[in-house]
């Protein structure tokens, strides 16, 4: 993976997987940068939690290996970071972790509007936060709100490049980039 923003779609992706209703996905930018991706999916039992940070093991039936935890938590260690997971069966999931932004293992935060919007015109996703934080400001894109606001025009190009610009430069905002 080339950058923050596929590693980031790739864990949501597993929040789908366990058929979250709602995700939310927290971006914290300080010292470190810190991240939270929370979800009510189906849960993660304590016996298997040590496990699935092992390149090696994984629930899925398509492949032998499971790359998205195991990258996560590889990253964080390569920049001076933290990664915590926490997990309730039924009650959802709870990632949380940080990395050293200036590390020169930090990969590229890239395009985030185009993995927010991916996430929204996901079939299964229900409700979506995404938050991002600065001391400058702070930006939240909720699903929900959009779904209402654009309805079944959501996936037309036009409304796409539209909101996948609009979170872009919000985003640029906030990091003191425009």
């Amino acid at each position: 993976m080339d950058d923050l923003a596929t590693y980031l779609l790739d864990l949501v992706q597993n929040s789908i997987a366990a058929k979250a209703q709602t995700i939310r996905l927290t971006m914290k930018e300080e010292t470190v940068l810190m991240i939270t991706l929370e979800d009510d999916g189906v849960g993660i039992e304590e016996a298997i939690i040590p496990k699935v940070t092992s390149p090696f093991y994984t629930t899925r039936k398509t492949r032998k290996v499971g790359l998205g935890l195991p990258m996560i938590k590889m990253l964080t260690e390569q920049t001076q970071g933290d990664f915590h997971l926490e997990s309730v069966i039924n009650q959802g999931t709870i990632l949380r972790f940080s990395m050293d932004h200036n590390h020169v293992d930090m990969p590229p935060i890239g395009h985030l509007g185009e993995m927010v919007y991916m996430i929204s015109i996901h079939q299964d996703v229900q409700e979506f936060v995404f938050t991002y934080q600065t001391t400058l400001g702070t930006f939240s894109y909720v699903l929900s709100e959009i779904k209402t606001l654009f309805q079944e025009t959501l996936s037309t190009h036009d409304v796409m490049k539209g909101i996948i610009d609009y979170i872009q430069q919000q985003i640029q905002h906030i990091r003191g980039e425009s």
